[in-house]
């Protein structure tokens, strides 16, 4: 089913982030990853299977609670038989709508995307359920249909809509989920209405210019620069991005950056540290990046913290399985954690254009969609290319890292 892409192109950072062209084209439900890539075969790093230094175990305790792994782990239901999909998901439903403050225009207009987008990401998510339940891959004689199902707060649909238009369709949208057969003219049908309101324009200004995102575009990675806080960056990204990097030395160098976040004090060198331990293939990284995403302070960084965050904790805690459990709401709420923290420093700073950009780009990524057939999702593939080219500039993912 191709279902209409919510991504706001023309002021996504990851396409000034990656240095990679995103198309603008309606995105299919089953393409790969969300962030602005396509399919890509990726090539078999040539590293040492076996490694002699493993990863350095810290006394330090990340103050977490649902973003970390002991979490996470306590939530997954036992064994891999006898649970349906979304059952961790379904855990979460609170907590991935704004309903904060509205009372200035930037606030409103914030809400009022902030929350339609996530009614068209949370029905996506229960689609593909409904999609995977339906694919019949042990039995291919089996025709009838598993109903979809979409467990929904009492007012979501007031919280996602504030045009009466738009709640109509909305609730069609969602009867037709939980109604229709697994048929092609049916399921066209609730493709053609999931368009139709994604298209719907929104009642509220946008709150950033087109202007102001080209000048954000053209100054990037001035405005992003990591220098200004590790010295060394350049270094350790050139290691870690390079595929023939040895695992040890590769271990060793996150050994290293994990003592360095311990020790450091300062919050947007914390998010660097830990996003750079991440991309070491250290485990620990998912609670670092957790403490950071609950702490409530900002930084610029955040919205990659997060991201790291989320492909990370799919891939080690929940899968990389089309049939894997993945718990957008989980993931939302700690998107808006890192939402909020955006908020408070623009309130605080009305004239930072990075800071509204990345709020935009934080607003419309995607979920982790499932691929067709037995692919898996897109969990491990984005993982790999926040190591090598996702927030690196682009000389540094053209150049062979050697």
């Amino acid at each position: 089913m191709k279902f209409k892409s919510i991504i706001i192109i023309v002021s996504t950072l990851l396409m000034v982030g990656c240095g990679r062209t995103v198309k603008t084209s309606g995105s299919h439900i089953e393409n790969s990853p969300s962030l602005g890539i396509e399919v890509q075969e990726t090539s078999t790093p040539n590293k040492p299977e076996e490694r002699t230094v493993e990863p350095e175990k810290l006394t330090y305790m990340p103050k977490t609670t649902f973003t970390s792994m002991t979490y996470m782990e306590s939530i997954i239901p036992p064994g891999k038989d006898g649970f349906e999909l979304g059952t961790v998901n379904n855990k979460f439903l609170k907590g991935c709508y704004y309903t904060g403050d509205v009372s200035t225009p930037f606030l409103a207009s914030f809400a009022e995307r902030w929350n339609r987008i996530q009614f068209f990401r949370r029905f996506v998510n229960a689609e593909e359920i409904f999609e995977r339940e339906n694919s019949n891959y042990g039995d291919s004689l089996t025709t009838e249909t598993i109903r979809g199902k979409m467990p929904m707060l009492p007012n979501e649909i007031q919280l996602a809509f504030k045009n009466s238009e738009c709640s109509k369709k909305a609730k069609r949208l969602v009867k037709m989920l939980t109604t229709i057969d697994y048929v092609p003219e049916e399921t066209e049908r609730m493709v053609n209405l999931f368009n139709e309101l994604v298209k719907t324009p929104y009642e509220t200004p946008e709150y950033i210019s087109e202007e102001e995102i080209e000048a954000v575009r053209e100054q990037f990675w001035e405005l992003y620069d990591k220098e200004r806080f590790v010295k060394d960056i350049k270094a350790i990204q050139k290691i870690r991005s390079n595929e023939n990097t040895p695992a040890d030395e590769l271990t060793t160098l996150g050994n290293q950056l994990k003592r360095r976040y311990v020790e450091e004090s300062d919050f947007d060198t914390r998010c660097i540290l830990a996003l750079e331990v991440g991309c070491c293939d250290d485990l620990d990284a998912i609670d670092y990046l957790g403490e950071l995403i609950e702490d409530g302070h900002y930084s610029k960084f955040l919205l990659e913290v997060w991201l790291s965050w989320r492909m990370r904790a799919q891939s080690e805690m929940f899968g990389i399985s089309t049939f894997s459990e993945i718990p957008d709401n989980l993931y939302d709420n700690a998107r808006l954690l890192v939402a909020n923290s955006f908020l408070r420093h623009i309130a605080a700073n009305p004239h930072d254009k990075l800071a509204k950009v990345l709020l935009m780009n934080l607003t419309s990524v995607e979920n982790l969609h499932r691929a067709g057939g037995y692919y898996g999702n897109e969990a491990l593939g984005a993982q790999l290319f926040l190591k090598s080219q996702y927030f690196l500039p682009e000389e540094m993912t053209n150049s062979d890292n050697e």
